[in-house]
């Protein structure tokens, strides 16, 4: 057993539970004394807070905390570390504490506290709340724990050694499912350990609120009711209005909010359509499955963490005779069902249980059906809980990410699927706007519900269309079969992490002899001949904090691997041998801070793209031996980036810049000078989503790899679109979130098809004379340099 990870994982989960405890039971404390319509506000403060995206919170104090925070000046304040871990899951955790704790309050009855004038203050706690809200108290202490131990997101993101995040390494870079058993047992043991005592002594949950007068409530609380408003009041602050304050102050949010939404109409319907979708399937199995008590079970599903049901998927689906249903909305409908099923339960039980039996039996007394009973008797008194609980299971699983993350189709990526890669890869700033529209579609079923009662018109209907609307497929994503530059494709390697196996291919390079390199997310550097054979891999020397993502070949035949988390270049011979190593982290000019590509001009000089605290090119001598100079900034304005990724290199030495956040290719003079744009968001001809990479051809063909839109895109010299190749899919020739792309001196296109694990080789139409040219081209640079040298 790792005791360090065991430790980590048990300090975590257990101060979020005590914190998550103490601050729902001051909140409750604080609710209790309020008017009853303020205590019904109160509470829908905590259901909000409950169900906001932890990936919302997670970026509102990254914004404050993170590496370039507006408040780590003021306040040194890691938030990526066991503490910080601790306040962002204690922020999500603690209305859970409020739920349960303050039913139990609102059990007491007049008379506790009339017939004995000097209760109050610390008397009144230990005699009276403290007996009341103790069971609820160790229900909430066991229930936070265990989301807390479990809790996917916040960990991943913030990096830090626990259960959780380790299991998604060991399983996500390496795909070693026995490591990932070991390391989940406590995973699975703890939810166990919870049904069993949730399955022996009930909880109660009460929300009267008529019994006890607030007046005599906040007069007998005394010295305490102050504290616990303080508390209360933090608690809001920041768990609530800094996450929507931050949404609706930042610039940013405003400005990237269309288009980040025309980056990703497609991961909007499929939210729609995973969302709307689940939650109706959950609601039918649920009513079905209302009188059977076996369904208590089912919560472990729930309460484990999500990655492990995506996992299991993963071994028991990713077979030869599941694959159409697994690289289908199938896997997805399937695996939410699974995992919120013990939810939709609940609810339909609770429904169940509530409503008037008497009214059923005389339905059935009257020749009545089961469906008859339902409809007639139940219907009109519990379609309350059940609406409730229906929208409750929508928003989860139009948050849901960590079940989705490792079986999410070809095409398939969501909303809340596209910010979490982002805040994981550095994409922050359209993080908010995005947010933005997952709280719009969270919100447009209350208000289609609000409209449709104030007309007249039922909900179902308008329900239906939404789901119809949902699931039409955007047709841009078609595969072109035929090609005016290529004959056809070849898939190089599968998923795995053996020789000629890849997870995730992040960047591509083709060296001089036309052997072709791939680093992906193991950190292994694998090399293949010409026409896709193995030959030989290395693996980087350094990878605990990041992976490389950039590659390029040198003017000396040599391969260059980037390390954006090492802020550093390394230059590679053919065999594997480094024989260079360059770049010092910072912020000043000839600094690098998270370097992402790097491409090499005719004179042998090296541009390096950065994002992060800078967003900039700068541009180096031979191996990075000096500085010449530096240009961008963050923002949208021309020569401005946001997130600049990919580099190219045209036959005249300009430099072509895949600036992704912003959705264009901009293009540069060999000294930096700004010389035209093109692209916009979208998915139509023209426009991009993503841009990750960019390349440039001798005939001066642009070649542009879109992320968002599974695809390659290709320009002519003139900036008009020439084809499009590929769209979202797991069949050769289609791609899935596609990360580099690289020329050959032939002209053959590689393509790194990240999320489909392999690498896939466009086989050129040759024409005359290009890979003459192409040879020319490479003599003479050897000629500059050896001049130079």
């Amino acid at each position: 057993m790792n005791w360090s990870l065991f430790q980590n994982s048990m300090l975590v989960a257990a101060t979020s539970a005590v914190l998550a405890t103490l601050f729902g039971f001051a909140f409750a404390l604080c609710a209790a004394a309020l008017r009853p319509a303020f205590r019904r506000f109160a509470t829908a403060l905590a259901v909000v807070a409950l169900v906001l995206p932890p990936f919302l919170i997670t970026n509102t104090w990254l914004h404050y905390f993170g590496l370039a925070g507006l408040w780590r000046s003021y306040i040194n304040f890691n938030l990526y570390s066991l503490t910080g871990t601790v306040l962002l899951i204690t922020l999500s955790l603690w209305p859970i504490a409020f739920l349960l704790t303050f039913g139990a309050i609102l059990r007491i009855q007049p008379h506790h506290l009339e017939q004995e004038p000097c209760l109050r203050g610390r008397s009144l706690l230990r005699y009276i709340l403290w007996p009341m809200s103790r069971g609820a108290i160790g229900y909430s202490l066991a229930l936070t724990f265990v989301l807390a131990l479990n809790n996917f997101s916040v960990p991943v993101l913030l990096q830090t050694k626990v259960y959780t995040e380790e299991v998604w390494l060991a399983f996500s870079t390496r795909f070693d499912y026995a490591t990932t058993l070991k390391l989940s047992w406590p995973l699975i043991l703890m939810p166990l350990v919870l049904l069993a005592l949730f399955r022996f002594r009930s909880a109660a949950f009460t929300f009267r609120t008529a019994n006890v007068s607030h007046r005599l409530y906040r007069e007998r609380l005394g010295f305490v009711l102050p504290i616990a408003s303080t508390i209360a009041f933090s608690i809001t602050i920041i768990s609530i209005v800094l996450p929507v304050y931050q949404l609706v102050a930042s610039k940013r949010t405003w400005t990237e909010f269309f288009p980040a939404i025309s980056a990703g109409q497609t991961a909007l319907a499929n939210s729609l359509l995973f969302a709307i979708g689940s939650a109706l399937l959950l609601t039918t199995f649920g009513l079905l499955a209302r009188k059977q008590q076996a369904a208590f079970w089912t919560w472990i599903s729930f309460l484990a963490p999500g990655v492990l049901l995506g996992i299991a998927f993963i071994y028991l689906f990713n077979r030869p005779p599941f694959t159409a249903f697994y690289q289908s909305v199938g896997i997805v409908l399937l695996a939410y069902t699974v995992r919120y099923f013990a939810l939709a339960w609940t609810g339909a039980r609770l429904a169940h249980t509530t409503s008037d039996r008497s009214l059923s039996d005389a339905v059935r007394i009257l020749g009545g059906n089961a469906w008859q009973q339902f409809r007639l008797a139940e219907w009109p008194q519990s379609k309350w809980i059940l609406h409730g609980g229906a929208y409750l299971l929508f928003l989860l699983c139009l948050w849901e990410v960590e079940t989705l993350l490792l079986i999410v189709p070809p095409g398939r990526e969501t909303l809340a699927l596209r910010v979490f890669n982002m805040l994981h890869y550095g994409h922050a700033g359209q993080v908010d706007a995005l947010c933005v529209w997952l709280l719009i579609v969270a919100l447009a079923p209350l208000v289609i519900y609000a409209a449709a009662t104030k007309l007249k018109r039922l909900f179902a209907p308008a329900t239906a269309l939404l789901v119809l609307t949902s699931c039409t497929d955007s047709p841009e994503h078609a595969f072109h079969v035929r090609s005016k530059l290529f004959t056809g494709v070849e898939v190089i390697g599968t998923r795995g992490t053996g020789a000629s196996q890849f997870n995730k291919p992040r960047s591509l390079a083709v060296d001089r002899d036309d052997n072709l390199y791939v680093v992906d997310l193991t950190g292994r550097v694998q090399k293949f001949s010409p026409d896709g054979k193995y030959l030989l891999s290395w693996q980087m020397p350094e990878t605990d904090i990041g992976k490389p993502k950039g590659m390029i070949k040198d003017h000396d035949g040599n391969v260059i691997v980037v390390e954006p988390h090492y802020s550093r270049l390394n230059h590679f011979d053919p065999a594997g041998k480094l024989i260079a190593q360059w770049g010092e982290n910072g912020t000043n000019v000839s600094k690098l801070q998270f370097p992402r590509a790097a491409a090499i001009n005719s004179k042998g000089d090296i541009y390096v793209s950065e994002y992060g605290l800078v967003e900039r090119v700068q541009r180096f001598s031979h191996q990075g031996t000096k500085f010449i100079q530096a240009f961008g900034a963050p923002g949208t304005a021309i020569g401005q980036f946001n997130r600049p990724e990919g580099l190219g290199i045209g036959p005249d030495d300009r430099l072509y810049v895949a600036d992704s956040c912003n959705h264009r290719v901009q293009i540069f003079s060999p000294d930096g000078e700004f010389l035209s744009a093109f692209g916009r968001a979208g998915s139509a001809s023209g426009e991009m989503s993503y841009p990750y990479d960019v390349r440039i051809d001798a005939e001066g063909n642009r070649f542009v790899c879109e992320f968002g839109n599974s695809r390659v895109q290709v320009f002519n010299a003139e900036g008009r679109t020439i084809e499009i190749l590929g769209g979202a899919g797991a069949e050769p020739g289609q791609m899935n979130n596609p990360w580099a792309i690289a020329l050959d001196s032939r002209g053959n296109l590689y393509i790194a098809d990240s999320a489909n694990h392999r690498v896939q080789k466009f086989t050129r139409r040759e024409p005359l004379g290009y890979a003459q040219h192409t040879a020319k081209q490479n003599n003479e640079s050897r000629e500059l340099l050896a001049q130079a040298k």
